[in-house]
């Protein structure tokens, strides 16, 4: 509370010298000729810098007579609006709403006009930007201000522009409030190297729930880390966005499932003035990441009917890390030169890991291999008198992986209105995109191993070609011997379709009641391709027909010749061991939906009560169908999931917008949704207040308290049973047979530390995950160049879906087993929980001649039991200034402090504070943005910085220091109808912040940053048949 207090404070203190600066109003230069009024107030917004607040289809029609001569803004506008039947009134933001001139009380009211959508609303997000109509995110109840109850982040097409980003996920990383250590493409090593997510307050991509158009869209048809349906945003056409809008905190009373931490909502363009063709081009000045991106927009309105369509082609190079000095070799770690291992290349191992010499000269025979680097190479500690192991390897394997996909995109967006009367509209829009991916994650590798629960486990076998027991094994195989890179590319094909389609209108004219009718379908459809070593053939090839059980060792027997593991492949013997592992998943969502709101319900002495109701039906489906061969252990390193299921839910839901005095305005929220899947049907009621203060004119105090859930998602629910390699304690036989070496680490049991399969699968028996929220601050706004906010978030998710933990695990099992815990209670081995526990927990039998009672996988299941909390404040600042010589100035700042953010597994667990755990938590406690934008006759120039808080260090000792990025982007206005910008992302050219303590590649932390390093684009727009100024 009391930073928060700090933080408003500030803000009011900056308030005092800009409201001295602004209270004279700029004069300038204006030269607007008479036409379109839409096309003349976006030319005033462009040329003074002011923000207006209208609907478009209001306007759309109306032409002015034009403006001239050195005006301020408020004077030319009122010149703009004159003989229009509309005038200006400021709200509290600051922004200049256009409205129906009041009509007077002798003449009959006109009918309401007859394009003004059931759920929208006008805003602006910048001020060179006039908005379309929209509608606002976290109600259904049309406004006619910009600020509400909530605080909402609104980003226009021209922030985008002018900050310097080229893709969606860039933007939403620079979000002050997407706090999450979210995977990237760098992860391509993960479950979903094709997609990104947003992870607003880091409480998980899930948790997030984005919306295209204010609808819903399909969840990414693969599991985020394997385990939670999320939503991909990388498709999302940047150029085709009118705006965005964010959400804070749980609105489930307005959107249902999934709005938990916030609703980020992206608005695309619904209108266009004539033909826009953009063409960008540029890459990284290091190498690498080059692409080209053409964009065309047009439409036109005839009579009735009002369409637009949108095409956008992307062709973007990958990143490799071969084009990085600092990510090109394992040499590169800040680990001290005798610590670093080379990559094992060639392998050879005695039963109790020993390396086993190959010689210097076997090393030198293949030294041509992976460009030149294989070479002789050691491992302290690793030889059976304990000196140095030796092998034949490479410090460059990892040159061949990728941080930024090669991409090959194409968006297609289409939408048409038809106004069939003064009352009803007719629409229909299409939103369509494929995209083609390739990256790489590293060569293959290949051990010696058996088929054991569903994975092919690394296992010795005896040689009877040196009479001992052996394990072989390639960390990679080389460039060379795969042919070339195409061979171990992953290939991701996504196609994704969304169509809307609906009627809108009022019921007839007098009428305050609007309503809309939307169907709308999304579906989303990926083709991954996996290279993958079978397992079976690599053995075949290298140890050649099993040779039966050796009798003494319990391992098989195979005649494997030494040198035969020195021979390096030729690309055919190594095509007949590989394969692509082909995925083909699919998800859909399709929602029907009726919406009836009424901004004039009845009156109040204060003013009229508005309503919002809707009702809505929909169904999910969701389905992973993974190759076969990736499940059963098939292939060496690589095991996938599968899943497949559906469900279908309902809701209905209200809101009242009540005006209790002229200065408060009340709003309420209430929503039932009700899901079915599998045999359950689980319904949820959450509700919503707001509160709305505005003690004079240019403050506004609000708060809001919410409620959210999120429903369990199809993958959680319907997941087949998945496997990875898994480690951890065996406490049942360090208790059974080292009781000295406990009773709490085992850190000296022989047990103490033993790997095992670890698996998965859904679980149907999940419940609803819930959450609760509040907001509270203020929106000051002493002038019309500037305003502030501050606003404090508290979120509390209960009831989180988790992992069970495999160490929990173990040490219940140890208990059910023993009869008794380690403090000597008693506990009933016969109980259903103990026959549930050992269940999960599979060991080779205790006659085994090898390892007996040794675990060999440890199942975990989903289970609602965690509970994530977090809380903080949200500053942001603009002000505009208008020069009458040096032009117009607009500066904008923001910054989000994370004051808690804490977690709890399960309700007998330990609270664990995420901002001080710096070992398992790598995020950061503070970001923070800023800009300034300078417009100047035709030219324009912003310069964006970015400032990302102290993350921990890899060892979890000490936050970093805070790290900075700047964009700046520069436009020219070259002619009516031609502009050129040129655009520089990280203009410093940084680094990946280095930690001494990252030993780990590649040596920096993937979530937060990336190698791209300084990277230049141009741009070229050329508007056709359009109002150009």
């Amino acid at each position: 509370m009391r930073k928060l207090a700090i933080c408003v404070a500030l803000g009011l203190a900056c308030a005092l010298p800009a409201y001295g600066l602004a209270q004279q109003p700029a004069t300038r230069e204006i030269n607007i000729p008479a036409g379109s009024l839409v096309a003349a107030l976006d030319a005033l917004a462009h040329q003074t810098g002011a923000q207006f607040v209208y609907s478009t289809s209001q306007l759309s029609g109306l032409t002015t007579k034009g403006v001239h001569g050195s005006l301020d803004a408020r004077a030319a506008l009122d010149k703009l609006l004159a003989g229009t039947g509309y005038r200006a009134e400021r709200d509290a933001s600051g922004a200049m709403v256009i409205v129906r001139q009041p009509v007077p009380a002798t003449k009959p009211a006109p009918p309401p006009a007859s394009r003004t959508p059931a759920t929208g609303t006008t805003t602006t997000g910048a001020p060179t930007k006039t908005m379309q109509e929209i509608v606002v995110t976290g109600s259904r109840i049309p406004r006619t201000v910009v600020e509400g109850p909530a605080p909402v982040v609104r980003i226009s097409a021209q922030d985008i522009k002018e900050r310097g980003f080229i893709n969606v996920p860039d933007l939403m990383a620079s979000l002050n409030q997407n706090l999450g250590a979210l995977q990237n493409n760098q992860y391509t090593d993960g479950f979903t190297p094709g997609a990104q997510a947003v992870d607003l307050r880091g409480l998980g991509p899930g948790h997030t729930l984005v919306l295209v158009n204010g609808r819903r869209i399909a969840d990414y048809p693969q599991a985020y880390n394997g385990s939670s349906n999320f939503t991909d945003i990388s498709n999302i056409p940047v150029a085709l966005i009118d705006r965005v809008e964010i959400l804070s905190g749980s609105a489930s009373a307005v959107y249902g499932s999934d709005a938990i931490a916030g609703v980020t909502n992206f608005i695309l363009k619904k209108k266009a003035d004539g033909t826009t063709i953009d063409f960008r081009a540029g890459g990284a000045e290091h190498g690498g990441y080059a692409s080209q991106q053409l964009d065309i927009t047009t439409g036109f309105s005839k009579g009735k009917l009002d369409t637009i369509f949108g095409l956008e082609l992307l062709n973007r190079n990958p990143l490799w890390a071969y084009q990085r000095s600092y990510t090109d070799s394992r040499l590169d770690s800040p680990a001290d030169r005798t610590d670093i291992v080379a990559s094992r290349n060639f392998y050879r191992s005695d039963i109790d890991g020993n390396y086993l010499d190959p010689g210097q000269a076997t090393c030198a025979k293949i030294g041509y291999l992976d460009q030149g680097s294989m070479q002789y190479a050691s491992r302290d500690g690793y030889a059976a008198d304990g000196g140095p192991g030796y092998f034949c390897g490479s410090y460059d394997d990892v040159r061949y992986g990728t941080f930024e996909n090669g991409r090959r995109m194409a968006n297609l967006y289409a939408g048409a209105t038809y106004h069939f009367n003064g009352f009803t509209d007719a629409y229909a829009n299409v939103l369509a995109s494929t995209s083609h991916q390739y990256s790489f994650n590293t060569l293959l590798e290949w051990f010696n191993c058996e088929p054991l629960n569903g994975d092919c486990t690394d296992t010795p076998f005896f040689n009877t070609a040196t009479g001992q027991v052996e394990e072989w094994g390639r960390d990679y195989f080389t460039l060379e011997e795969n042919g070339n890179l195409q061979r171990g590319q992953i290939r991701n094909i996504g196609n994704a379709l969304s169509l809307n389609v609906g009627i809108k209108g009022t019921f007839g004219a007098g009428s305050d009641w609007n309503y809309e009718a939307n169907f709308g379908h999304s579906q989303n459809r990926v083709e991954e391709k996996w290279p993958a070593l079978v397992a079976a053939k690599a053995q075949a090839l290298y140890l050649g027909p099993s040779l039966g059980t050796d009798p003494d060792s319990g391992y098989q027997m195979y005649d494997a010749p030494v040198q035969r593991l020195y021979t390096p492949l030729t690309p055919a013997q190594f095509a007949s061991i590989s394969q692509d592992s082909i995925d083909h998943d699919k998800s859909r969502t399709e929602n029907y939906t009726f919406t009836l709101t009424n901004t004039n319900l009845f009156h109040l002495p204060a003013g009229p009560v508005g309503f919002a109701g809707v009702a809505e039906y929909g169904n999910s489906y969701f389905s992973q169908d993974a190759d076969p061969l990736s499940l059963d252990g098939s292939y060496y390193g690589l095991h996938n999931t599968s899943a497949i299921g559906s469900r279908s839910r309902m809701a209905l839901g209200y809101e009242f917008s009540v005006p209790v005095f002229s200065r408060l305005t009340l709003t309420t929220a209430g929503r039932y949704d009700r899901y079915s899947y599998s045999d359950t049907d689980s319904g949820k009621f959450t509700y919503a207040f707001g509160v709305e203060y505005r003690p004079f004119k240019s403050l506004l105090l609000r708060g809001s308290l919410s409620t959210g859930f999120r429903a369990p998602d199809l993958n959680y629910l319907y997941e087949g049973m998945s496997g990875s390699s898994s480690d951890g304690t065996d406490y049942y036989q360090c208790r059974l047979l080292e009781p000295q070496s406990g009773p709490d680490y085992y850190d000296n049991c022989s047990n103490g530390d033993v790997s095992f399969n670890g698996r998965s699968h859904g679980s149907t028996a999940l419940k609803d995950e819930t959450s609760r929220s509040f907001t509270y601050g203020l929106v000051y706004a002493p002038t019309p160049s500037f305003d502030v906010s501050a606003d404090y978030y508290h979120i509390k998710l209960s009831n989180e879906v988790e992992f069970q933990d495999s160490d929990t695990i173990l040490r219940e099992e140890a208990n059910c087993r023993l009869g008794q815990a380690p403090d000597g209670s008693p506990v009933d081995g016969t109980s259903a929980f103990c026959r549930q526990i050992e269940s999960q927990v599979v060991r080779n039998p205790a006659t085994a001649a090898f390892n007996p009672n040794a675990i060999t996988s440890v199942l975990v299941l989903p289970i609602n039991a965690a509970i994530d909390e977090t809380s903080g404040v949200d500053v942001n600042v603009h002000y505009r200034l208008a020069t009458a010589r040096a032009g117009n100035f607009d500066f904008r700042a923001g910054a989000t402090y994370v004051a808690m953010h804490r977690t709890q597994l399960s309700a007998d667990s330990e609270v664990d504070n995420e901002l001080t755990d710096l070992f398992t938590y790598l995020i950061p406690r503070t970001k923070a943005n800023a800009s300034v934008t300078w417009n100047f006759h035709d030219f324009t120039a912003t310069l964006y910085g970015s400032r990302l808080g102290g993350l921990p260090n890899f060892d979890g000792t000490e936050r970093m220091a805070p790290t900075f990025l700047y964009n700046l982007t520069m436009g020219y206005h070259v002619a009516p109808g031609v502009d050129v910008s040129f655009v520089v992302d990280n203009l410093f050219d940084k680094r990946p912040q280095r930690d001494p303590t990252w030993t780990s590649y590649p040596y920096f932390d993937r979530a937060w940053f990336n190698p791209i390093g300084r990277a230049y684009f141009v741009d070229v727009a050329v508007k056709l048949g359009a109002h150009n100024h």
